[in-house]
């Protein structure tokens, strides 16, 4: 009994919940809900017809004419457009009497002469011929400095400097680029030959020699490269068929060459998209050879009549 005393079932049922839990007691539900809801539209129907404590209306005032229209304001501003057409009318009168009137109003003779017309004419012919004898001496006179001499001078120094020098000179040369090659014909071309730095490789390039070999040639590539355990000065130089290679060692001083053919070349070109650093990373020393690493395939050997001409015209610019 004691815990069913306890349980809150109980306890709510007997009346013993704290005072802000219970409900109002009432007679009849049904009608209580009926007066709080009645309650609740009347207040609400109070609060919908209630009257503010502060005027919000729009004043009576604005309705006066005075104040909504500014007279003054308006007179000043009548007054302002008839003076700008007073202005206007004034400027066009002046404008059509210009038009109506002669363009050009000859200009009244002075009263008197000049009284110094003679003098000021004597002075400016004087001050002619003055300008006409120094002009005659400035052309009659002969110059201080000869660039006869000066040429003829400028070219023996340019040959005692290539006699002294010890490596090419290439003061005034442009620098060359891949893309300047000129186009290669397909008619030309056979073989590839090696030379090395020996008598009978310098007789051979001695023969072929020309009087334009120089205007031919093209470097297209100057650098130094390691290859193998030494490092060399790499030149290449095309007359847009043939591509002679050069390999210059300073340490043993010797320069081994090697000469691709138009063929090769063509095929050499086009692998490696013109850029002939990539050429040049494929050189390998084979005993006293300068040779090309054959990877993509081996290089097609013939006659070596065209490549010892392009040996010689290298041999002849370097």
């Amino acid at each position: 009994l004691a815990k069913q005393a306890r349980h809150p079932t109980l306890v709510a049922c007997r009346g013993l919940l704290p005072a802000m839990y219970r409900a109002i007691p009432v007679a009849n539900k049904a009608c209580a809900d009926r007066i709080r809801s009645r309650n609740h539209e009347l207040h609400k129907e109070r609060i919908r017809k209630m009257r503010p404590q502060v005027d919000t209306t729009v004043p009576t005032t604005l309705h006066l004419d005075h104040l909504r229209n500014n007279l003054k304001r308006e007179q000043l501003l009548e007054e302002r457009y008839h003076e700008i057409d007073r202005e206007n009318r004034i400027l066009l009168q002046k404008m059509s009497d210009v038009m109506k009137q002669q363009s050009y109003t000859p200009r009244a003779k002075s009263a008197g002469a000049s009284l110094n017309r003679d003098a000021r004419k004597t002075e400016l012919m004087r001050i002619t011929q003055e300008n006409g004898a120094i002009l005659r001496r400035i052309q009659q006179a002969q110059p201080v400095y000869n660039h006869i001499a000066w040429e003829d001078s400028y070219k023996k120094s340019a040959t005692y400097m290539k006699n002294t020098a010890e490596y090419p000179v290439v003061l005034r040369r442009k620098p060359s680029r891949a893309s300047s090659l000129t186009p290669m014909s397909q008619s030309a071309g056979s073989g590839f030959h090696k030379e090395a730095g020996s008598p009978s490789g310098a007789s051979a390039a001695g023969g072929g020699a020309g009087g334009g070999a120089e205007d031919d040639l093209k470097y297209v590539f100057k650098e130094g490269k390691k290859i193998g355990t030494h490092y060399y000065l790499i030149e290449m130089a095309t007359d847009g068929r043939t591509l002679a290679i050069s390999a210059y060692e300073g340490d043993q001083q010797r320069t081994l060459e090697l000469v691709v053919n138009e063929r090769n070349h063509r095929r050499i070109f086009r692998e490696l998209n013109g850029d002939y650093s990539l050429i040049a990373d494929k050189l390998r020393i084979e005993g006293d050879q300068l040779v090309l690493d054959t990877s993509g395939g081996p290089l097609d050997r013939g006659g070596s009549t065209p490549d010892s001409a392009m040996a010689s015209k290298m041999a002849s610019t370097t």
